[in-house]
């Protein structure tokens, strides 16, 4: 055999795998949430169930889908969660690798600096909300590293329990994420209105329908994105 047959062959060869590789690739989503208790599914009772992450994926078609929720943790801060980025090379590859970034957190953070603070007024809730900003600009800096699309941020909703400025700072903070056009912002204040999505009213978290209800409008915002490219 020749050395131009042999080299024909050769090339051949290489382009078929990659053909392969390039179809079997592209029916693969990998999928990363960094999040705290909502993205983990816990429910009206405290448990932790079907979050809209696992709705989301169950309406996946035509992929095969890699959940990977090994960063969720309950009470996640924004500082933890960059943090994490910084030290482990694990989460850095596994954001690379990410087809597609969820992201919800700042409520922990939320309410432990308001629990700082002996009376809250209105300058106060600014300040905390301009800490909140800061350093979520600083996380995004830092992921926008190693993932470069869009990222879908989850907004927070009011809590049932009427807390002024516990209310007042989620909606700013929900403004911060919204205002970012890098992101796909997912608005649950809009979406989580009606008793039937919290089976416990002294729950802030919602029960498998009000979760249901989330991953539709990510489907929704997703795919009216995707349109838009």
């Amino acid at each position: 055999m020749n050395k131009k047959l042999k080299l024909g062959i050769l090339i051949l060869l290489s382009l078929s795998v990659y053909f392969i590789y390039q179809k079997t690739n592209h029916k693969k989503e990998n999928i990363l949430i960094l999040g705290d208790n909502f993205s983990l599914g816990r429910n009206s009772y405290g448990i932790y169930d079907y979050s809209y992450i696992d709705y989301y994926k169950d309406s996946i078609e035509g992929k095969e889908v890699k959940l990977n929720k090994k960063y969720c943790q309950k009470d996640l801060t924004i500082q933890s969660l960059l943090e994490k980025i910084q030290t482990y090379p694990e989460i850095k590859r596994d954001l690379k690798e990410a087809n597609l970034l969820f992201l919800n957190v700042g409520y922990t953070d939320l309410l432990y600096k308001l629990s700082l603070k002996e009376k809250i007024t209105p300058n106060l809730l600014n300040q905390i909300l301009q800490e909140i900003e800061n350093e979520f600009q600083e996380l995004q800096k830092e992921i926008s590293k190693y993932y470069k699309k869009k990222i879908i941020i989850i907004g927070y909703y009011s809590s049932k329990q009427k807390d002024y400025y516990q209310n007042q700072g989620i909606r700013g903070m929900n403004k911060i994420f919204q205002e970012d056009s890098r992101n796909i912002y997912i608005d649950t204040e809009s979406i989580l209105n009606k008793k039937e999505y919290f089976s416990n009213p002294s729950s802030y978290y919602p029960n498998r329908l009000g979760y249901q209800k989330v991953a539709e409008e990510i489907m929704r915002k997703t795919l009216e994105k995707s349109k838009n490219i």
